[in-house]
């Protein structure tokens, strides 16, 4: 899995997912461009009594991706989940980021699914069996304030379209292809991005979920266990939202401010 490791200190939504696949009997090659995080996540899973395999990679290069591949297919002689889940954002406005920024967002968001994915397809195709899983955002569904940028939303939205697109284009080579739409999760990146603010910040996310609270990286974890799993086998194409109800919420127009 790429982005198995942890922005910080803490459990993300990538540190959990490699934990939960691995309890759920998974051979985990934790995949990041962190590779101590990565061999923390491993330790994590050894502790458990899983087992782990650690590449350290760039997942927006291509040399990289087919290197994951063939590494993991040398080990364990199949290559039968993808789970996506690299990522980078800002709060930055149009007119505040630059070029550079913008590129870099789509690179890291979109341009490693593209070339994880395709990496991935081509032994999943032939074993005529596989599963992907993205990771996608609740901004890339809809507005939800000025405090997030605009190549994060758009990075999120395109991959969202790409999973789309791959789901129906694979789906007869026995191989499913589904979103994760990730909501407000207290995990160490958006603890990092809000740094001094980060209490403040957390309690604002925790009053505008529907649930009172925000989500973890277990909740996350958990949705794409299932999607791995045999019993997903006819979900595909789908973006399912991990985010409480947040997504199909719309503005108390008669509260005071309250959510």
């Amino acid at each position: 899995m790429n982005g198995g490791g942890s922005a910080a200190p803490g459990w993300g939504n990538g540190r959990c997912t490699a934990v939960q696949l691995a309890r759920e009997g998974a051979k985990v090659v934790i995949v990041d461009i962190n590779g101590a995080a990565a061999q923390e996540t491993a330790a994590l899973i050894a502790q458990d009594g899983g087992s782990a395999f650690v590449i350290e990679a760039d997942a927006t290069s291509e040399a990289d991706m087919n290197s994951m591949v063939a590494t993991t297919l040398s080990r364990f002689g199949r290559v039968d989940i993808l789970a996506q889940i690299v990522g980078i954002g800002g709060r930055k406005n149009i007119f505040d980021e630059t070029e550079e920024e913008w590129d870099r967002v789509m690179a890291v968001n979109v341009k490693s699914v593209f070339l994880s994915a395709r990496a991935a397809l081509r032994p999943m195709i032939e074993q005529r069996w596989g599963r992907i899983i993205t990771a996608s955002s609740i901004v890339g569904l809809r507005y939800v304030g000025k405090g997030v940028s605009m190549s994060y939303g758009a990075s999120k939205a395109a991959v969202a379209m790409l999973t789309r697109q791959m789901a129906l284009d694979f789906a007869r080579d026995g191989i499913t292809c589904n979103c994760v739409v990730i909501g407000m999760i207290d995990s160490p990146m958006t603890q990092l991005a809000f740094g001094e603010h980060a209490a403040k910040f957390g309690a604002m996310r925790d009053r505008a979920s529907p649930t009172g609270k925000q989500g973890t990286g277990w909740d996350t974890a958990h949705l794409i266990a299932f999607l791995a799993s045999e019993e997903a086998q006819y979900i595909n194409g789908a973006e399912i939202p991990v985010d409480g109800g947040f997504s199909v919420k719309v503005p108390d127009v008669y509260s005071d401010g309250g959510s």
